[in-house]
């Protein structure tokens, strides 16, 4: 008899990384209960390959090198398949796990109809953790930017451009229980109420009938970058650097110009905000009705428009941040980062028309270290 094979498909934003991080630490020991985590078609703790390489077959930008490291491009499923068998009669469960799933929206019916065939003749359980919108759309916009993807526009166009958001969370369950049947859909609000244990390794370990997983659950504030190291950071990113270097630039950023991370920041104007709004509670409630059996997806409301601080750009941290700079930018150790920084906040002095608050010096200085390296 074939096993179970649970795929765990995010959302993105809900611990999906300490998850995977702690299954794949713990993927001996789990062989020996009978459930599989399976190694081969896996790069680094998760199974973002097998989405990769169904994005290459079908949508037109194929995944950055960068998620693949040394995995051979095109292989993944095969390399499932090929683990799988090795393992029948001698496993119950399997556990595939990539939030890549839950972001591709282009040509879905068609990346549904090959995960279906792949998975052909066993029982399918897709599990879905999902945020409350309004943070997931507030993180992932911070990732963004803050990430090798190097989000540059503004928080408006990521939401309307970015094709995680192309669907509302209805629409995307309701493909998902096409596919597979929506009884095989498992749906966990992402709220630490609602959570087993207040945790997903918790929640995700009592859904799976496995022995508690050791790992840090969760998403650290500190992952966030603060309001003004974002949007130093956005304008960074108009400069297209080479990605290799992105950490790199980040610590730069959050060295020169130290800041909490935020708290409930509106990135777009509140009447945007009371719209979107009103489309993911409408959402919510098909989910209610048609998944949950009435009950409601989330406990909590979303946070009023009017309660939330809009984002906004100090001038004055940003002039500090500039000084800072300065005197860091001639060091032997900012060589290499020096043109890229220069171009950014040339960019940023244009953006904020803060000319006339910056000493002449420091301006034909940035603009000769933006000309290096071109």
């Amino acid at each position: 008899m074939k096993p179970t094979v649970y795929l765990h498909i995010g959302a993105p934003k809900t611990g999906t990384s300490s998850l995977q991080s702690a299954l794949s630490a713990s993927a001996g020991s789990l062989l020996k209960q009978g459930v599989l985590y399976p190694a081969k078609c896996r790069e680094g703790d998760a199974h973002h390959v097998l989405v990769c390489d169904l994005i290459a077959k079908y949508q037109p930008h194929p995944m950055p090198d960068v998620w693949y490291g040394t995995f051979p491009r095109g292989t993944a499923w095969q390399a499932l398949e090929d683990e799988l068998a090795s393992h029948q009669g001698a496993v119950e469960k399997v556990i595939l796990s990539s939030e890549l799933f839950f972001g591709q929206t282009h040509h879905l019916p068609r990346i549904l109809d090959d995960i279906r065939t792949a998975l052909d003749g066993y029982d399918v359980k897709v599990l879905m953790y999902l945020r409350p919108q309004d943070q997931l759309y507030s993180s992932f916009y911070n990732q963004d930017v803050k990430g090798t993807r190097q989000w540059s526009g503004s928080a408006y166009e990521f939401y309307e451009t970015h094709q995680i958001f192309l669907k509302d969370y209805f629409q995307l369950v309701s493909e998902w229980g096409s596919a597979f049947g929506p009884d095989n859909i498992i749906l966990r609000p992402f709220e630490s109420g609602q959570l087993i244990g207040g945790d997903i390794l918790a929640d995700f370990c009592d859904l799976m009938g496995i022995p508690s997983l050791s790992g840090n659950a969760g998403e650290s504030r500190n992952d966030a970058l603060g309001v003004t190291q974002l949007y130093i950071k956005r304008c960074l990113n108009v400069t297209r650097f080479d990605k290799k270097l992105n950490d790199q630039v980040v610590q730069r950023i959050q060295r020169l110009c130290p800041e909490e991370p935020p708290r409930d920041v509106l990135y777009i104007n509140r009447r945007l905000y009371n719209r979107y709004c009103q489309n993911w509670e409408a959402a919510n409630r098909e989910i209610s009705k048609q998944f949950l059996q009435g009950k409601p997806l989330f406990s909590k409301p979303f946070a009023m428009a009017q309660n939330t601080q809009a984002f906004s750009v100090n001038k004055l941290s940003v002039l500090a941040f500039i000084e800072a700079l300065m005197k860091q930018i001639e060091r032997t150790d900012f060589q290499e980062l020096a043109s890229i920084f220069a171009r950014g906040v040339l960019y940023l002095i244009a953006d904020q028309n803060i000319w006339d608050s910056l000493d002449r010096r420091v301006v034909e200085r940035l603009a000769a270290l933006s000309r290096n390296n071109q």
